[in-house]
């Protein structure tokens, strides 16, 4: 019997019978190709990573600290992002508890981070600040032209903003792959805060 002598139901019958396994095959195939490209076409590039550490930003002030900066540099928000992460911890007292597993898992966090190469800034309280400038991960400002509100090791920048109850310490992490970038970030932070 041929294929072409079967009509209707007979004939798809026959199709799945015998080309069942090419057809499941097929869409597989297809489907794996269309995610992919959709991955590819759609994907953000990372403008940069900011931390902000023993320091808590609400969630209504976050869009000032990305998609403002954005906006401020005209990149569009479906290309670029920036990753931020909040409400990290550094250096917690041993006998607290949770909060101490927290400032643990922060402090690795931000390990993870700063080894992978991909946390560019860093917003910061004084105990941080120490911690950070003493293990010498903050690059020095005075290369980049950012001698403004220095601290005395010039490897963070102190400012004082009504957004925050004590003052700020903002450095740019010393293996950071987008140095310029965090140079405009930082400025604009300056103006903004």
């Amino acid at each position: 019997m041929k294929d072409y002598d079967l009509h209707g139901i007979k004939k798809i019958e026959y199709i799945l019978y015998y080309y069942k396994l090419p057809i499941v095959l097929s869409i597989i195939i297809i489907y794996i190709f269309c995610s992919l490209s959709y991955k590819l076409i759609t994907k953000k590039n990372t403008l940069l990573s900011v931390a902000a550490i023993n320091i808590e930003i609400s969630n209504e002030n976050i869009p000032k600290f990305s998609d403002e900066y954005l906006l401020n540099r005209n990149f569009s928000s479906k290309k670029y992002n920036i990753n931020f992460y909040n409400n990290l911890i550094s250096e917690e007292n041993p006998n607290d508890g949770a909060s101490y597993e927290y400032a643990y898992a922060s402090s690795m966090k931000l390990l993870a981070l700063m080894t992978d190469k991909t946390l560019d800034i860093v917003l910061m309280d004084k105990k941080a600040y120490q911690t950070f400038s003493n293990n010498e991960y903050l690059y020095n400002l005075y290369d980049l032209n950012l001698s403004e509100n220095t601290t005395n090791k010039q490897d963070a920048i102190l400012i004082s903003s009504p957004h925050f109850s004590d003052e700020i310490y903002i450095g740019i992490i010393q293996n950071s792959r987008h140095l310029e970038e965090a140079v405009q970030y930082i400025n604009y932070l300056i103006n903004v805060l």
